[in-house]
């Protein structure tokens, strides 16, 4: 299977955010916290998008019991934190981006092969990378299938000569 990498520019996206912290990894990681951004977007008559897994620690930057992670749910409309709930707006910004089925190829793989273009590449990673999904990965197999990919990027200095 040939994986493609895509540079892009991504929209920006209002979400709302729930903070994870705890080891990475797990296939119902982040479940409880989409379920609870869910709701609140149903009960708030807020329209959802994109589902959103953000990343903030590397591997190996703090241990696993304390990594931090985000889980948020695109909204379209106005409104106002609540609770442990947050809002903020992902801006807009190129990406390295691959499309991919989870249930194909590993997720693993994914970031390895970003991690090696980027090294042979004229971008360095600009903030945290991010999974997103449209919709529910757990209960929308079309969702779960195309799961995206996206490393915020910025150009590499260039060498003086």
């Amino acid at each position: 299977m040939k994986v493609e990498i895509e540079v892009k520019v991504a929209p920006s996206y209002s979400v709302a955010y729930l903070m994870h912290r705890g080891p990475y990894g797990g296939q119902n990681m982040w479940r409880s916290e989409f379920n609870q951004l869910a709701r609140w977007a149903k009960k708030k008559k807020l329209r959802t998008g994109k589902w959103i897994m953000y990343f903030i620690d590397r591997w190996g930057e703090r241990p696993q019991r304390e990594r931090r992670s985000i889980a948020a749910i695109q909204i379209k409309g106005k409104t106002k934190p609540e609770g442990k709930i947050r809002i903020m707006k992902i801006p807009r910004q190129r990406v390295a981006s691959v499309t991919f089925d989870p249930g194909k190829v590993s997720t693993e793989l994914i970031y390895y092969g970003l991690d090696g273009w980027l090294e042979s590449s004229s971008y360095k990673q600009a903030s945290p990378s991010r999974e997103l999904y449209n919709g529910s990965p757990w209960t929308n197999s079309k969702a779960w299938a195309n799961c995206e990919v996206q490393v915020p990027l910025k150009k590499k200095p260039t060498k003086g000569c």
